[in-house]
């Protein structure tokens, strides 16, 4: 049974809801047919502050995609090869204000044209 899933998403630059990002899923255990550094980018943009701890892109991830909470666990081991291999994305410290365990990650200001007009579904070019 086919249905469908609606993720927001904000615009660069904009705090308001500009575009919504619709995908298909084949089944409730469809993969989604995002990469995993567009799901990255995806939790990274939607987020208050532009930056996410790892626990917190895990979390948004498991929450706008069915599948990978009903997955085994080793998507996550993908995320953390994706975050530290690919150049768009930044670690940044915490605060010493800041409580909690890691650092946060965030796209590297270079990197915010890969998902014009909010499209997540394949990379225009290769950051390099």
């Amino acid at each position: 049974m086919d249905k469908d899933q609606t993720v927001s998403v904000k615009s660069k630059g904009t705090n308001q809801l500009s575009q919504k990002v619709k995908t298909r899923r084949l089944s409730r255990r469809g993969k989604p047919p995002y990469s995993y550094i567009a799901l990255i980018a995806m939790a990274i943009v939607n987020s208050p502050n532009k930056k996410l701890t790892l626990c917190d892109i895990y979390q948004f991830i498991a929450k706008h995609f069915p599948y990978y909470s009903l997955s085994c666990k080793s998507w996550q081991n993908s995320i953390r090869h994706n975050l530290t291999l690919n150049d768009c994305f930044i670690k940044l410290p915490r605060e010493t204000n800041q409580p909690g365990k890691g650092h946060y990650w965030a796209l590297d200001p270079s990197s915010e044209g890969m998902f014009d007009s909010g499209s997540f579904l394949r990379r225009r070019k290769r950051f390099k």
